[in-house]
């Protein structure tokens, strides 16, 4: 679990997926380029580190619960490393970057990590329907695309209930 806000990290796992989640993600969660995300705001309060932790944490759950068959370790990676663009969204000045980020966090990760074309594929995908011609082409992106839209709507609707109280 994140330590930069666990409040922002919602996903539960039972204690043998959460044994295993982490033997898969604790390289990258420790990583100080991937700490890095913790340094940018991606919905209300939560940050960018926190959302990717939740997400990867969510497709991890979804992928077990509903038992399918996937890469493991491209669905972790690609979860913790689908919104790696390391810059500050609100302030970029770039309108379009819900079409842009993607591509900008698969080369950053293919660049930094030796993520697998699964991983990177599931990276560039996870933002569809938004990006039309990018359509997840594994399990493994389905369920992160899945995963960041459950995600990103509790955020969302989580800091407007905070903010209205």
């Amino acid at each position: 679990m994140s330590d930069s806000g666990k409040r922002g990290v919602t996903t539960r796992l039972t204690d043998a997926e959460e044994a295993d989640f982490e033997a898969i993600a604790g390289k990258l969660l420790r990583d100080p380029q991937v700490r890095q995300m913790c340094d940018y705001v991606q919905h209300g309060t939560i940050t960018t580190y926190d959302h990717c932790v939740d997400v990867a944490r969510c497709a991890f759950k979804l992928a077990r619960r509903l038992h399918v068959r996937v890469d493991e370790e491209a669905l972790v990676t690609a979860g913790l490393l689908h919104d790696y663009y390391l810059y500050d969204w609100h302030v970029h000045g770039d309108k379009l970057h819900g079409y842009h980020h993607p591509h900008i966090a698969a080369e950053n990760a293919q660049r930094d990590f030796a993520i697998s074309d699964k991983a990177a594929g599931a990276i560039r995908s996870h933002m569809w329907p938004l990006t039309l011609t990018y359509v997840p082409h594994s399990r493994e992106a389905w369920l992160v695309t899945l995963a960041d839209k459950i995600c990103s709507s509790r955020e969302t609707l989580f800091e407007r209930h905070a903010r209205r109280q």
